[in-house]
């Protein structure tokens, strides 16, 4: 059940944020986003998601290295990593910590379903 779950999104595209928080919003989550990925580090040390939706391709700290960063603190490193991306490079996801990659374009119904 979605109700009362916080999801963060990091991507640095607007759009991308905004359809995602409206479809996670309508489905009961409390969905925040930021559009940087040091922003989104500090954002998750203080919102405490219970997932987080990266994307991967941001300037200045990427999603690989949110996600490596994440996943070494000891205070977010079971929080639950989706990277959204065009990029099949699930190794390297696997080696930053994240639980799950989404390819582009990705369904939404089973975004919220890898969400829980």
């Amino acid at each position: 059940m979605s109700e009362g779950k916080k999801v963060l999104v990091i991507d640095d595209e607007p759009e991308n944020n905004q359809i995602i928080s409206t479809l996670l919003t309508k489905a009961g989550y409390q969905v925040e986003c930021v559009t940087d990925g040091a922003i989104g580090i500090e954002r998750t040390h203080s919102f405490k998601p219970d997932a987080i939706l990266l994307d991967i391709n941001m300037p200045g700290l990427d999603g690989w290295d949110v996600c490596q960063n994440l996943k070494s603190d000891p205070e977010t490193k079971d929080i639950k990593i989706i990277i959204l991306t065009a990029t099949r490079d699930l190794k390297r996801a696997k080696d930053r910590g994240a639980d799950r990659v989404m390819l582009k374009p990705y369904n939404y119904q089973e975004l919220i379903d890898v969400i829980g």
